[in-house]
């Protein structure tokens, strides 16, 4: 895998930001920090790039398993001009579906990890502050 990333996406034009990431060669934790209001969505995907098989990707919240809030979608490429010596390149996507930020969720870590057989998982987490209004 070459690279795992949390990112918000605009609206506007489907752009994406990435907030925190994290490469094959810095095998570290990554660590970062987002503030939004109580009662507002967590606008964040988990983006991991590379890997044959694809990456195997978990969300969690603190402790609690949240995919079940995340949407999954694979896409695949190929590069490379000559029939057997392509390769394929795959980009796992766990969009949000239904986070909303809640008081409760205040210090937690809204961490992204991604495996591949044979090689290390790679992490990487947003710490929420969550603002009460």
């Amino acid at each position: 895998m070459q690279q795992l990333k949390l990112v918000h996406v605009a609206d506007e034009g489907g752009v994406e930001r990435a907030l925190v990431s994290s490469s094959a060669d810095r095998r570290s934790t990554s660590l970062g920090e987002l503030v939004v209001r109580d009662g507002d969505p967590v606008v964040v995907d988990c983006v991991a790039v590379g890997g044959c098989p694809p990456p195997s990707v978990a969300v969690r919240l603190g402790r609690r398993d949240v995919d079940d809030l995340f949407a999954t979608g694979v896409e695949r490429s190929l590069s490379g001009q000559r029939r057997g010596m392509r390769a394929v390149h795959y980009r796992v996507v766990r969009r949000h579906r239904r986070l909303t930020a809640a008081t409760a969720y205040d210090g937690l870590t809204l961490r992204c990890l991604a495996t591949v057989p044979g090689f290390g998982p790679l992490s990487v987490g947003l710490r929420l502050t969550i603002l009460c209004i």
